[in-house]
């Protein structure tokens, strides 16, 4: 297959297993919080994860859905920079029933120890779905990748 960007940002989203979670904090006037969330990408092309009820994000969530997965190229830990960078600007919801079950079953095939927490804290899945992607492949190598395109890609297997 011919690498081209959208196959390039899919791979390292598949690849690496966290990133960042930016979302806009509930009780600190909305300022940009961050923190390292472990994720599965769907087939269709969305991010699953798995947040406890007691969780910043759960509460940032609920208040607004929107949110960013930042994810950077592990391999280029000592030039982060130069290695390819990518910002998924997401909306967040918590879907009920059946649809939370697939979610979750698709976060435990990555992550089957994070089934013991499913008691705990009140865990559950996420869903994260992409509206649209800023991607860095190096130095003067970016550009956008709209949602539309993105799920046209993943449903694929791009």
């Amino acid at each position: 297959m011919t690498s081209t960007p959208i196959t390039d940002v899919l791979a390292l989203f598949a690849r690496a297993r966290s990133g960042v979670l930016c979302s806009a904090h509930a009780g600190h006037a909305g300022w940009p919080y961050g923190s390292i969330v472990p994720y599965a990408l769907t087939g269709a092309g969305d991010f699953v994860v798995f947040l406890s009820d007691i969780a910043e994000h759960t509460h940032n969530l609920q208040r607004d859905p929107r949110a960013t997965l930042f994810v950077s190229d592990p391999d280029a830990a000592d030039a982060p920079q130069a290695g390819a960078r990518h910002a998924a600007m997401v909306r967040a919801e918590r879907p009920p029933g059946a649809a939370a079950a697939e979610l979750e079953n698709a976060f435990f095939a990555r992550f089957p120890e994070a089934a013991a927490m499913r008691q705990s804290h009140g865990f559950a899945a996420w869903r994260l779905t992409v509206e649209r992607v800023r991607w860095i492949a190096g130095f003067g190598q970016m550009g956008w990748i709209d949602g539309g395109s993105w799920r046209a890609a993943a449903g694929r297997g791009a």
